[in-house]
Parts: structure tokens; C-alpha cells; sequence
């Protein structure tokens, strides 16, 4: 029994592999282990459900509202001209 076990997640590592090569020599991230191990799910699908919900994490910070050049610190301002104080006074 132990045998067919270790063949069949064999099989499922060639599967992996040879859509995602970039993982070749990479290990596993924690939950796609555990989704196989505990949960009984396939290597690929479980790398794929991984790799999907890290997808949706990214997603919010590509509308994350832009931050300031500055800061938040003291912005120095060209002194006023003369010129427009006094045209801008009048009105």
C-alpha cells in the first residue's frame, strides 16, 4: 500500500513540474504541503489554489491609494510675487 502512495505523489510531482519548471529545486510553500499531506488534495491542484489566492492578495495593493511625494513633511513653497499679491488683494 505504501508503495502505490509513494508512486502516485511521484506521478504528481512530474505533473507539477512539468507545467511550473520554476519550481524545479524550489521548496514547497507550507500550505501547499499541508493542503496535499492533511486535506488529501492533488499536488497541482493544491500549488494552484495557492498560487490563485496569492494572485487575489495582490490585487487590493494594486489599488491602494497613491502616497505623497512628500511625505507628509513641510512642502517649500516659491515666495508669492509682488505683482500677483497685489492684483489677487484687489478682488
Amino acid at each position: 500500500m505504501e508503495e502505490s502512495v509513494t508512486r502516485d505523489m511521484e506521478g504528481q510531482v512530474r505533473a507539477l513540474y512539468a507545467e511550473h519548471p520554476e519550481l524545479k529545486g524550489e521548496a514547497l510553500p507550507e500550505e501547499v504541503v499541508t493542503a496535499c499531506a492533511v486535506e488529501g488534495r492533488e499536488l497541482k491542484d493544491a500549488y494552484e489554489a495557492y498560487n490563485a489566492a496569492r494572485e487575489e492578495k495582490k490585487k487590493p495593493a494594486a489599488y491602494a491609494p497613491v502616497r505623497s511625494v512628500t511625505r507628509g513633511g513641510a512642502v517649500e513653497a516659491k515666495p508669492g510675487d509682488a505683482f500677483l499679491k497685489g492684483f489677487d488683494a484687489a478682488w
